[in-house]
């Protein structure tokens, strides 16, 4: 069995102490901002629609957006384009949360060769011995998997297209996300519906 200095131990436990009390704090900003933010996000939209007439498509999170945002861009130079973050059901935010402060507590028990099982009169499981004779490596493990099961809630696989917040296309309810040429199809036929809307129900 490898035996490691304390130095490289402490360091490594430091390591993962500040990457993941990163990774709690920027969520938690995220949920404080999403669940805040409400109230200024429809006076902001007020006042860029005040601002600004034409036609507005919004992107919710997805890896294609910016590649179909410039396309979008160069046949259709009248469109504002926008780009957010699907929210994720509140459920899995927490959820994604409470694995951080597992992963924190698991590593700092791991590297400080504390046995919680004990404590509960539990017999030590023999992968609890094994990390505590392996601790980086254990430590490596816990950091990889628990961040494999934070993206794992906190992705939603959504492509949801709004134009002038009307839902032209959903991933979450198509299951796939359309070709760029698809997309152009869809956006050309609402933009012609909306100017035949305009026509025949002129602003008074």
């Amino acid at each position: 069995m490898a035996e490691y200095s304390q130095t490289g131990i402490l360091t490594a436990l430091l390591l993962f102490t500040v990457v993941t009390v990163r990774d709690i704090y920027v969520g938690r900003s995220s949920m404080t901002q999403q669940d805040s933010a409400g109230t200024d996000i429809h006076i902001e939209r007020q006042s860029k629609h005040t601002l600004y007439t034409g036609p507005v498509l919004k992107f919710q999170f997805c890896k294609v957006f910016q590649e179909y945002s410039r396309s979008i861009n160069q046949l259709y130079p009248d469109i504002r384009i926008e780009g957010e973050n699907y929210p994720p059901k509140p459920i899995n935010k927490y959820i994604g949360n409470l694995i951080s402060y597992f992963k924190l507590l698991a590593i700092a028990l791991i590297v400080t060769g504390q046995n919680p099982f004990q404590m509960f009169g539990m017999n030590t499981p023999t992968i609890w011995s094994w990390g505590q004779e392996n601790k980086i490596f254990s430590c490596l493990m816990a950091f990889f998997i628990s961040n494999m099961l934070e993206t794992h809630f906190l992705s939603t696989g959504a492509f949801e297209v709004t134009l002038n917040d009307v839902p032209i296309w959903s991933k979450l309810q198509s299951g796939y996300v359309p070709n760029i040429q698809e997309l152009f199809q869809i956006l050309d036929n609402h933009l012609k519906m909306n100017q035949v809307d305009k026509m025949n129900f002129p602003s008074p």
